[in-house]
């Protein structure tokens, strides 16, 4: 609309039409303007939304990365087994003992495969915690020139169970008493003839650390000391002072010693006319503490045993590897008793008492509870 003035001077408003637009420019037109709406759909609808993403990514990054570091992170605690309840047929813990004290000898422990647990006994041995013995008879020899001796091999498990018995248990001049007697008085296991210490009133002779007779002569000795060592000694070649000083526990005065220092058959012999005959003998031999022997010969006897020489004994000896041996009483008194029986058998019958005997018995707290 316009205003011109009219014929009359006056203005008076007129209507114009519209120019019509170009329809190339029309189009331009609506391009623009739906290209425009576009751009305003995708910057609400896509870039804003991954503009805002990102910041809120940037954002928890810079939290993680300030976090401390001596903070791990959290987890789900381990999941533990449930502990079985106890029933009556679940057995309780035992508790730990220490284990068992070995309160064995040296001689125990050493020897151990000699000795049991138990009382062993049989025709020809006997075997315990404590003793160990095994007898062997030998026969050599025919007719007149047969012998038959017995060899009893000895372990021990402590010096106690190796000691002797006086007759009666006294020391009285010229007392004797019946070896089965003495044997059972002695809770004897294995016994043999003594020296007929009750019969000597000079030398030196020592039982059980009992001294009787304190002289020296020319008489040998065999001496057993407290640590299970035993030694010979010729007459005159010890002191007593000495003997004693060392622990002497049994001193045998009789003879001759057997061996030399070697262990072997000496070259003589120093004896009576009647002891160097042919005749039933009784001796000790010894290996080394705690083992031991007993020989005894049987003899006088035609037809089953004719006896031994002095030299012939010590040849046993030296065939047995002792380290040392002694010659001990003889004749009627040479004797074994095993078990309280008669092990040998006596050129008398057994009708000779004796002064003393050697034992080999258990210890006397095993005798005590009925060993």
């Amino acid at each position: 609309m316009s205003y011109l003035r009219n014929r009359e001077g006056k203005f008076s408003a007129s209507r114009r039409k519209p120019k019509k637009m170009s329809l190339p420019l029309l189009i331009l037109t609506d391009a623009l303007l739906v290209g425009l709406i576009l751009v305003v759909f995708a910057f609400f609808h896509h870039v804003l939304p991954a503009i805002t993403n990102e910041l809120a990514h940037r954002e928890q990054l810079q939290t993680v990365t300030e976090a401390p570091e001596t903070q791990p992170p959290e987890t789900a605690a381990p999941e533990t087994e449930p502990v079985p309840a106890v029933t009556e047929e679940t057995e309780p813990p035992t508790e730990e003992t220490e284990p068992p004290v070995d309160d064995r000898t040296e001689w125990q422990i050493k020897f151990a495969e000699h000795f049991t647990d138990e009382v062993v006994v049989t025709e020809n041995s006997y075997s315990s915690p404590n003793v160990s013995i095994t007898i062997e008879t030998v026969t050599e020899g025919e007719g007149d020139d047969r012998v038959v001796y017995h060899v009893a091999d000895i372990y021990i498990g402590s010096p106690e169970c190796f000691t002797t018995y006086t007759a009666d248990n006294e020391m009285r001049y010229f007392g004797t008493q019946d070896v089965m007697e003495m044997d059972e008085a002695a809770n004897a296991i294995l016994s043999i003839s003594g020296d007929f210490l009750t019969y000597q009133k000079s030398g030196f002779l020592m039982r059980n650390r009992e001294v009787y007779v304190s002289d020296s002569n020319a008489n040998s000795l065999c001496v057993l000391f407290e640590d299970g060592s035993m030694e010979t000694y010729d007459g005159k070649e010890y002191t007593i002072e000495d003997i004693t000083a060392r622990g002497a526990v049994q001193v045998w005065s009789f003879g001759p010693n057997l061996l030399d220092e070697n262990g072997m058959v000496r070259d003589s012999y120093k004896v009576s006319t009647a002891v160097s005959y042919t005749n039933p003998r009784s001796a000790v031999g010894y290996y080394e503490p705690g083992h031991y022997c007993f020989v005894v010969v049987d003899g006088r006897q035609k037809g089953y045993s004719n006896g031994m020489t002095i030299p012939e004994l010590a040849a046993v000896f030296q065939e047995l590897g002792c380290a040392s041996a002694y010659n001990l009483d003889g004749g009627g008194s040479a004797v074994m008793v095993f078990n309280h029986e008669r092990y040998s058998q006596q050129s008398n019958g057994g009708d000779r008492s004796l002064g003393d005997i050697l034992v080999i018995r258990e210890p006397a707290a095993e005798q005590e509870d009925g060993a």
